[in-house]
């Protein structure tokens, strides 16, 4: 999915190659990074770590960017202009290193070893820098050696053995009779349960005993049997009429079609209360985007705006004069599944909110306040957003989104749709099998029907059937988690 030449890591880019003596194993480089002693770079599949840098015959240590410095002992099939990939930073390990040490202090830890004949073994450990104690004994019981005993500083080699523990044994203090002896196993076992209980203390420590209370949030709780009806178009056809289409209140439309379909928006805009889904993800040059086209077109007969991350709030915030009569509502990317959060979003004058489809039946059900609710009862669930386009990597782009479908078949045969946006640039991957659920007994205000390869006659069918509260069903439906309890 991410790139179809190599498989594993590729490197950074640092220069080109200049020349290259193959007999000496030599190759002329001119740097865009630098370069040093340690480093291991790759060139047209051959990878060697720098033990030999030269600049003007003269060894050095380092190599700073535009230089044009020599790498010795590299072989392999390379030639001038092949590009060098530097693969392992020396330096960047030897800092990564330094900074895990100081990330990974032990801590000190006090030991008192009991070995006493015919007694239980027994140990005391003590935190130095939380003073917290605890003392354990083992079953095993101490006894009288026939030979040679176990000797103190064997003892002392196993309890200093603390490993990937956060603990370090700076101190042991041993009290033992004469030639006694007790089984390793024994003493590993006494020293692993009590760092063990000591990690335990430690933590439970830090235990914040102050419990946060919430305020308790009412709502309205009521079954509304005139349920509205929203659709969101994922896709939109051109061979589609969406103005015959009856039953439907409002049509979100995501935000890129704004710029690569204006002739039909337009037309759904004319025909319908129509809204504009802001994209879940925006970065860098998206949000540009964004900020450069929504004021012309929330002039364009929009009736409100469907936010799909917390950002779009504050990007709002700049057409206070084009949104003063416009209603916002939540997308059910911003986890709605609460509701305190609903009465957040009342306090954000939001008009009304999608609930999360990983909830429940009792969960949705559960969901009160004053702000509508409403329910996704139809649709492919987007499953990921990947910020690499997969269609343009395997096609070697071209714009090839924008010609025929696209699908991911996994191991059992299922094919998952691939969809492009051609703004943005990367690919939403959908679910194999449609949701379709009842709203019956949901406790909901209206509808939303997610729309991406249906053809009109569908649509217009899903629409009837799901606003008189059935479901379509067979093998390609799935209830989603309706019946899971979350």
């Amino acid at each position: 999915m991410m790139y179809t030449i190599k498989p594993n890591h590729m490197g950074i880019s640092i220069g080109e190659v200049i020349a290259y003596n193959s007999n000496k194993g030599y190759a002329k480089i001119k740097l865009t990074k630098e370069l040093n002693l340690g480093d291991s770079i790759e060139i047209n599949g051959s990878s060697c770590k720098i033990s030999e840098l030269m600049k003007s015959n003269n060894n050095i240590k380092s190599a700073d960017v535009g230089q044009v410095i020599t790498v010795g002992r590299i072989k392999g099939k390379i030639f001038k202009g092949d590009k060098i990939y530097r693969i392992v930073s020396d330096k960047l390990n030897k800092e990564t290193i330094q900074i895990s040490s100081k990330e990974n202090i032990k801590r000190p830890i006090v030991a008192k070893i009991y070995l006493k004949e015919n007694e239980k073994i027994k140990l005391e450990i003590e935190d130095l820098w939380s003073k917290i104690k605890l003392i354990k004994t083992e079953d095993t019981i101490v006894k009288k050696a026939y030979n040679n005993g176990i000797n103190k500083e064997r003892v002392e080699e196993q309890l200093s053995k603390t490993g990937n523990t956060p603990f370090e044994i700076t101190e042991i203090q041993t009290t033992m009779d004469d030639n006694v002896i007790v089984p390793i196993s024994s003493l590993n076992s006494i020293r692993r349960n009590s760092l063990e209980e000591l990690k335990s203390k430690l933590v439970y420590s830090f235990k914040r005993n102050k419990k946060i209370e919430l305020e308790k949030v009412k709502g309205n709780k009521k079954q509304n049997s005139n349920v509205k009806v929203s659709i969101l178009l994922n896709n939109i056809k051109k061979d589609i009429n969406y103005s015959k289409l009856t039953g439907i209140d409002n049509i979100y439309i995501p935000f890129n079609f704004f710029l690569s379909n204006k002739e039909k928006v337009n037309e759904i805009c004319k025909s319908f209360n129509t809204y504009v889904l802001l994209p879940s993800i925006t970065k860098g040059n998206y949000e540009a985007v964004i900020e450069n086209n929504l004021r012309d077109i929330l002039y364009k007969n929009i009736k409100g705006v469907v936010i799909s991350n917390l950002s779009h709030i504050e990007i709002l915030k700049k057409y206070e004069n084009e949104i003063k009569d416009l209603k916002l509502i939540a997308n059910y990317t911003l986890n709605i599944s609460n509701n305190h959060t609903i009465k957040e979003l009342e306090n954000m004058q939001i008009s009304k909110y999608i609930v999360l489809p990983e909830l429940d039946k009792e969960s949705i059900r559960n969901l009160t306040g004053n702000i509508k609710k409403e329910v996704i009862v139809y649709g492919r669930t987007l499953l990921m957003t990947s910020e690499y386009c997969t269609i343009g990597t395997l096609k070697n782009c071209s714009a090839v989104c924008e010609k025929g479908t696209y699908r991911l078949k996994d191991r059992m045969g299922f094919e998952f749709p691939v969809y492009a946006d051609k703004v943005n640039c990367n690919n939403l991957i959908y679910n194999s099998k449609t949701t379709s659920i009842s709203w019956k007994d949901l406790n909901v205000d209206s509808i939303r029907i997610d729309i991406l390869e249906e053809t009109e006659d569908e649509i217009q069918n899903i629409v009837n059937t799901h606003k008189e509260g059935d479901r379509l069903e067979g093998e390609n439906y799935t209830n989603g988690n309706l019946y899971r309890e979350i």
